[in-house]
């Protein structure tokens, strides 16, 4: 009778002990379990679905930054380009008002003479001749043999004229010969071209004491061209006892490759020569 007594109140024991371990391991372990095992598998699935549309959305954004910033960069360059358009055309009207200026300039100094204003229409350098084209002619008072010079110095002169246009022999063309002299000592020579952008003096001897550097004008001689207009500057001297005269070559005071605008020298009291 005792032993069965105690028997049950050991198996009530021991069924307590069970139902409080299953409760206090059993439910959450198996819940949490569960429930970290859920997440888990939700997370990865929402990787794999998201990272398409994460890769789509990264791409699709980084292709509209690029072509945002490709047609920024040609806003830019388009920009720029007028910019430097514009900083050109100012830069040539600067230069056209200095030019200008300095025409006015020489024409107010240059109160004895009568001079005639003009634009160069063409140039012509060949290997045959070097002349110019301007844009007046007889009727602006233009005339054959009419001196033709810049601020500088002599140009050359009018070798043909119509009434609205003239040719220009250049001072550097072979076929150019002027009565000049050289300023430092007053010696006389011939100024004649060579037709390669430089000037031959001639007839100077070669016991006369000439230097590079030296300024050569015009003498006035032969009525054509007046006395004092620059011719060139002495380039170099070479001199040989065997000969009487010395080779002497100038360089031109006009640079002929950059001529636009020039003047026709006429008389004071005669318009028209």
């Amino acid at each position: 009778m005792g032993s069965n007594r105690s028997d049950k109140i050991f198996f009530i024991i021991i069924s307590v002990l069970v139902v409080i371990f299953l409760i206090s391991i059993g439910p959450n372990r198996v819940f949490n379990g569960t429930l970290s095992t859920t997440r888990e598998v939700y997370y990865w699935m929402e990787r794999v679905a998201s990272s398409p549309l994460n890769l789509t959305r990264k791409i699709w954004n980084n292709y509209i930054y690029l072509v945002d910033t490709r047609q920024e960069n040609e806003n830019l360059k388009q920009e720029l380009a007028e910019l430097r358009i514009q900083c050109r055309h100012v830069k040539e009207i600067e230069e056209e008002n200095k030019r200008l200026r300095s025409m006015l300039e020489f024409k107010k100094a240059s109160y004895t003479f009568k001079l005639y204003p003009a634009s160069v229409l063409g140039q012509d350098i060949s290997m045959i001749f070097k002349t110019l084209v301007l844009n007046r002619g007889t009727s602006d008072g233009f005339f054959k043999d009419m001196p033709i010079v810049n601020m500088n110095g002599v140009v050359g002169r009018v070798i043909s004229v119509s009434p609205h246009t003239s040719e220009v022999l250049l001072i550097t063309d072979p076929n150019s010969a002027i009565p000049a002299l050289i300023k430092t000592i007053k010696t006389k020579g011939i100024v004649r071209g060579r037709g390669d952008g430089l000037l031959n003096l001639e007839y100077i001897r070669s016991s006369e004491k000439v230097n590079a550097g030296d300024e050569v004008v015009t003498s006035g001689l032969l009525d054509i061209f007046p006395r004092g207009l620059r011719l060139g500057y002495v380039l170099t001297v070479k001199k040989d006892r065997r000969e009487m005269f010395a080779k002497i070559i100038l360089k031109p005071a006009v640079s002929m490759q950059r001529i636009e605008d020039v003047f026709g020298i006429g008389k004071a009291d005669n318009k028209n020569n």
